[in-house]
């Protein structure tokens, strides 16, 4: 069985300069992390190449070149990638220290764009749009700063990502804010971080609705109505994306057989681990094998 992945992922920094770039190249039907996580920094991602769908919580979008995707630090999220050409994605993390002190007001409101959510957020900045093009070029100059690390280039960073927040501000400058407050944010993520642990851990056996309910401490019929929400999925959808997701990683890692691959993956059945197979990925576990 592979290593169980933790939902809630902390990153160390720099102390005197908490920011870094994750550099990514994904293959096709590539699912990050293969869960909902969420992170102790905020998130600025941008597609150089391909596509694919990105998972914020209950909402969904699809990512093409050119698309940004914004995400604070109390998110859940994920990604897949859709085929046919890897996803080449860029991520910029940094802590809110990078740009905020908390004795000053003045420095909050540059986080607004990453704290003050409305219901309807919308996490994605459109390529198509002039504010996209924008933030998408000065993206590109970080990471070249970053990669090169010329003199001076973290100060040049620090510049071109507060110009960054200027256009963020500036672009949800007309979004409600949200109604639920970040305590109760945190007290549900603390929920869904015992069920997620959970499915990570035991998605090769069979799970029970009761049991997960019963992490959660709710009745099985309002976790589901939770779980919904929160995600903007069933339990079993979730439960069958992700298990799928562990599936094409092994047949791609792995000599194992398609059978065995699908009973470590907890599907009781090949023709159950065939049909799922197909509605979620649209191909077969032989071509995802054979690099098809």
């Amino acid at each position: 069985m592979m290593e169980v992945s933790k939902v809630y992922k902390p990153k160390s920094f720099p102390m005197d300069f908490p920011f870094s770039i994750k550099f990514t190249d994904m293959e096709p039907f590539y699912c990050m992390n293969h869960t909902f996580h969420w992170h102790n920094y905020l998130e600025i991602a941008f597609v150089k190449k391909g596509k694919g769908i990105y998972y914020v919580e209950n909402r969904t979008y699809e990512m093409n070149e050119g698309d940004i995707v914004v995400i604070n630090n109390i998110e859940p999220h994920y990604m897949e990638v859709l085929p046919p050409v890897n996803m080449v994605m860029p991520v910029v993390m940094f802590e809110p220290q990078l740009v905020w002190s908390s004795e000053s007001l003045f420095d909050y409101n540059y986080m607004e764009p990453f704290f003050e959510r409305s219901s309807n957020f919308n996490n994605k900045i459109d390529s198509k749009s002039e504010i996209g093009r924008k933030i998408f070029a000065m993206l590109s100059e970080i990471e070249d700063e970053y990669v090169n690390k010329t003199v001076g280039y973290k100060l040049m960073i620090k510049a071109k990502l507060l110009h960054i927040i200027t256009y963020l501000i500036r672009h949800y400058q007309d979004s409600s804010k949200s109604t639920e407050s970040i305590t109760s944010k945190s007290k549900r993520l603390e929920k869904l971080e015992k069920v997620f642990d959970y499915i990570n851990g035991n998605y090769s056996q069979k799970i029970e609705l009761n049991t997960l309910a019963e992490l959660a401490y709710m009745s099985p019929n309002y976790f589901s109505t939770f779980f919904k929400q929160s995600t903007g999925f069933t339990p079993i959808e979730y439960l069958n994306k992700m298990r799928i997701s562990k599936s094409i990683e092994m047949l791609r890692e792995t000599d194992f057989s398609v059978a065995q691959i699908a009973m470590d993956c907890g599907f009781n059945n090949l023709a159950n681990y065939n049909k799922i197979f197909k509605q979620l990925t649209e191909t077969t576990p032989t071509r995802i094998r054979n690099g098809k």
